[in-house]
C-alpha cells in the first residue's frame, strides 16, 4: 500500500466500520467463524489473535487450541476480554504492538487477525513480526478490507475533519484512497507481495460479504432481511466483490 500509510495516525474505529467487536453480533460471529473454519481446521497448540478487541471474534474461533494468545493496543476492550476469561488459564492477554512483538521465534501454529491490518501503522513490519513468531508449516488466518468493495466503510479525513460514514467508490481511485481514508484496503495481489516475501505461501482465499448487523447507519433495519441473499452471493462469481478478503497463508518450511 502507499506508504503514507506507514506513519499515519488511523485512530480507533468508526462506528459505521463493519461490525462492532462485541457478543451482540451474533450473525457476525457466525459468519468470519464459518468461513475460517473451512479454510482451516482451527486446531493446534498455540495460536494468535492480533487485533482481539474484546475478545468475542478470539472466543469464537480459538475453542480448538489448547493455548491462545490474544493482543491490541487498545486497553479498553483488553479489560473486557480479562474480565471475560478471567480464571481460564488457556488464555494470554497482552497489550502488545503487532509490529514489535516479544513472543520467541516460531511459537504460534496459527495466526488470526480478523479486520485489524488495515490499522497498523508498520504493515510491513507487523507480516516481518508474523513470520518470525510462526513455526514452519504453521498459519495466517487474515480478513481485511477488499479494495474491489464499492465502499469505503471506514471513512475519510478532509483537512482535519473526519467523515465517519461510507464513501461511495473512494477504493476505487486509489492514490485518493490511500491519501484521505481512515484506514487501508487490499487486493489480493498486495496481500500477496506481503506474504509471500516473508516466507509464506498463500494456500486458500475467500470472500465475505455485508452482514448489516453493525449500528451507526440508519438503513440497516431496511438491509438487515438481505443477510441471508449476501451469503448466496459470496457463492457467486462476482464474490470478489465483497467488503472483505479472507486467506489462508502457510510458512514454507
Amino acid at each position: 500500500m502507499a506508504a503514507s500509510f506507514e506513519t499515519k495516525n488511523i485512530g480507533p474505529a468508526q462506528p459505521f466500520v463493519g461490525c462492532s467487536r462485541d457478543a451482540s453480533c451474533r450473525k457476525t460471529l457466525s459468519v468470519f467463524k464459518n468461513k475460517l473454519s473451512k479454510l482451516s481446521p482451527l486446531t493446534g497448540q498455540r495460536v494468535l489473535d492480533v487485533g482481539c478487541g474484546e475478545g468475542s471474534f478470539t472466543l469464537a474461533v480459538t475453542a480448538g487450541f489448547a493455548e491462545v494468545h490474544a493482543i491490541d493496543v487498545q486497553e479498553p476492550g483488553l479489560a473486557k476480554f480479562r474480565e471475560r476469561v478471567s480464571g481460564d488459564a488457556r488464555f494470554h492477554i497482552q497489550s502488545m504492538s503487532a509490529s514489535a512483538m516479544t513472543f520467541p521465534d516460531r511459537f504460534f501454529d496459527t495466526i488470526i487477525s480478523i479486520e485489524t491490518l488495515e490499522h497498523i501503522p508498520d504493515l510491513a513490519g507487523a507480516v516481518a513480526e508474523f513470520a518470525r513468531v510462526t513455526r514452519p508449516g504453521g498459519e495466517c488466518l487474515i480478513t481485511v478490507p477488499n479494495r474491489w468493495f464499492p465502499f469505503e466503510n471506514h471513512g475519510m479525513k478532509i483537512g482535519g475533519r473526519e467523515f465517519a460514514r461510507r464513501i461511495p467508490l473512494l477504493p476505487y481511485v486509489p492514490p485518493l484512497h490511500d491519501r484521505l481514508s481512515l484506514a487501508r484496503v487490499f487486493t489480493v495481489r498486495t496481500l500477496d507481495r506481503l506474504f509471500l516475501a516473508n516466507g509464506f505461501s498463500r494456500v486458500a482465499l475467500d470472500y465475505l460479504w455485508p452482514t448489516f448487523e453493525h449500528g451507526g447507519n440508519s438503513l440497516q433495519p431496511l438491509l438487515k432481511p438481505l443477510f441471508g441473499l449476501m451469503r448466496q452471493m459470496e457463492k457467486t462469481p462476482v464474490r470478489w466483490l465483497g467488503t472483505s478478503i479472507v486467506v489462508r497463508y502457510l510458512k514454507r518450511i
